[in-house]
């Protein structure tokens, strides 16, 4: 009881620590509020091209629900479309309404996270610490392009409804008189974390491992098996996946789990090279991840509320690794890993993070100074990464708006396939609506 009680007990020193990495955190943001701005891609390029030749097809003709329902590839883009009204609609089209939903999910799934750790049995400032680490994971400049490039902001929704799914999902005595409610609710945002990609169908083993490791009655169990079964029945039904499962033969399996390992990696795995230090971060990930999620997922259940939500994000990350390893082993592979993918690795980080509290815990009682020393340092570095991944995205940001601008004038170059469209035909006839409806003129 001594040692947590001194713990407990923030002395001059720690609130100057705790100071420093505020000051940090509201540097962080700052750059993360720049290039916000600075990465904003107005142009319709890509995917919102092919989204506004879909608007035109389906809901100028009237057709509401096959512009809501008709999937793009093998996701329903639910929320895209109904972005995609507001954004022609209201703005005519300049992406504001995409801008400020994935803002939306992004705080959200922030701040679930944070309040979920003030409320833990953890030493008051070592909680405010895993604050402003969260926060420094998730603010990040390389997870910023999700929510100011419209055809990517998919990611960060499936990722801010798992995240709200996990939470809601109370406990056997949790959530007080409102806990069934919150359950229904938690049932919902799992129905709407497919509304993203279709990735965000594996939040359902992941919410049913969360009831059982929960502590909910049978009924629960069975409730939230047979709502992710008639769920994912009707989110596939008449969908046909454009990815190829492929051979199992040994040597694409080992590709398979390198492109998992690099997707856990990421950010590094963005950059050609740190081809060998984001495959030793990935595997560092993956294999403490398997550890903590066998230890504490199951072979024993998890210590506390926080930890079942840690392992669940821990869990939802994995699997999400392991259905991009599947899915995308054979496209694109001499591009380097999709940084859009991001706050997925976030969330494991996050996770990871969250169950090394315990450990944490100990070195704040014991070692505190160095491991204060240790976090202001990572701050720091985190600092330098954050401008010069906002750096990158800042030029890309700014290719993909010239070739648009040149594209529109009426070149087209080799540089377009990459910034515009693959396909020269398809980008002209979605090129022809945007003139005819006189939308995304913000350029």
């Amino acid at each position: 009881m001594r040692g947590h009680t001194q713990s407990a007990v923030l002395d001059g020193r720690d609130r100057l620590f705790l100071a420093i990495l505020g000051l940090i955190a509201v540097a962080y943001l700052m750059l993360f509020g720049y290039y916000l701005g600075a990465t904003v891609i107005r142009v319709p390029v890509y995917d919102l091209l092919g989204f506004i030749q879909h608007y035109a097809d389906f809901w100028l003709r009237g057709d509401w629900w096959g512009y809501l329902w008709i999937p793009h590839n093998e996701h329903r883009l639910i929320f895209t479309r109904l972005l995609l009204l507001a954004d022609i609609g209201w703005f005519r089209g300049n992406t504001v309404p995409f801008i400020v939903f994935g803002l939306l999910c992004l705080g959200g799934m922030t701040m679930v996270i944070a309040q979920e750790i003030m409320a833990a049995a953890l030493p008051a400032g070592l909680r405010v610490m895993l604050v402003l680490i969260v926060l420094l994971l998730l603010a990040a400049s390389y997870i910023v392009v999700d929510c100011t490039m419209p055809a990517l902001g998919q990611y960060v929704h499936t990722a801010a409804f798992a995240v709200f799914a996990l939470v809601l999902l109370d406990g056997a005595g949790e959530g007080g008189r409102h806990a069934d409610f919150r359950r229904v609710l938690a049932l919902l945002a799992g129905m709407a974390a497919a509304f993203g990609i279709a990735g965000g169908l594996i939040i359902w083993p992941v919410l049913l491992w969360a009831a059982w490791r929960g502590g909910l009655p049978r009924g629960w169990l069975i409730a939230v098996a047979l709502t992710g079964i008639a769920f994912i029945a009707v989110y596939l039904l008449g969908l046909h996946s454009h990815a190829s499962v492929g051979s199992l033969e040994p040597m694409r399996l080992l590709r398979m789990l390198d492109y998992s390992i690099r997707f856990l990696g990421l950010p590094w795995s963005h950059a050609p090279a740190f081809l060998w230090f984001e495959r030793a971060i990935g595997t560092v990930i993956l294999l403490a991840s398997l550890f903590l999620l066998l230890r504490r997922g199951l072979l024993a259940p998890p210590r506390n509320r926080l930890e079942r939500i840690a392992l669940g994000m821990l869990l939802f990350a994995l699997l999400m690794a392991a259905l991009a390893g599947a899915g995308r082993v054979d496209i694109a592979v001499d591009r380097e890993m999709p940084v859009r993918y991001s706050v997925f690795t976030a969330m494991a980080q996050v996770g990871l993070l969250i169950l090394l509290a315990p450990w944490l815990g100990r070195l704040w009682s014991r070692r505190r100074r160095l491991l204060q020393i240790c976090v202001i340092g990572a701050a720091v570095l985190m600092l330098a990464q954050q401008v010069v991944a906002g750096r990158a995205g800042a030029v890309v940001a700014g290719q993909y708006t010239e070739a648009y601008r040149q594209f529109a004038a009426g070149l087209w170059t080799p540089a377009m396939v990459q910034f515009v469209h693959p396909d020269r035909k398809l980008a002209e006839q979605g090129q022809a609506i945007v003139v005819e409806l006189g939308i995304y003129r913000t350029y």
